[in-house]
């Protein structure tokens, strides 16, 4: 087992640690399907391939890739599509409040990427609350030889493969 000085959460000597999901969990809608069902290849297609994961034994990564790599939209103006249309869970200003009033560090940990869980935790709680945060989760490249914020220029990069 790590340390405190490699493990944040131990930091305060907590009792307790929460561990959450982000998409559908502090918010109200997953961000990937928002993304996916209004930039990118659409909701049909989405949910046809999520059948191929959850009844045929299709690798997950492959179905997701495929639903991401459908959205062609710069980066940038992915998540201002998310900023204007991802609400927070109306629960959890109260549940954080009361999180961190009795020293239970949050640890976020979700298959979305780092910039849009950053970017959607800033707007709700702001940055300074996001830098206390620990999130786990995948993150988001510039594709070989483009640009993230150029048409089809990004891709998903797993953390497990970092």
């Amino acid at each position: 087992m790590g340390s405190k000085s490699t493990l944040p959460a131990l930091a305060t000597d907590p009792k307790f640690i929460f561990f959450t999901d982000f998409d559908g969990t502090i918010t109200e809608k997953d961000s990937n399907d928002h993304m996916i069902d209004n930039l990118g290849f659409g909701a049909a297609r989405r949910e046809a391939l999520n059948v191929g994961v959850l009844l045929r034994g299709e690798p997950f990564r492959d179905a997701f890739s495929q639903m991401l790599d459908s959205i062609t939209a710069p980066f940038p103006e992915c998540i201002e599509a998310l900023l204007a249309n991802i609400r927070l869970d109306p629960g959890f200003h109260a549940f954080y409040a009361w999180a961190k009033a009795h020293n239970v560090p949050v640890v976020v940990l979700s298959g979305g990427m780092r910039p849009i869980v950053e970017a959607l935790l800033g707007k709700f709680l702001g940055e300074d609350e996001v830098r206390r945060l620990r999130i786990v989760c995948n993150d988001v490249e510039a594709r070989e030889g483009k640009r993230i914020d150029e048409a089809g220029g990004w891709r998903i990069v797993y953390h497990d493969d970092r």
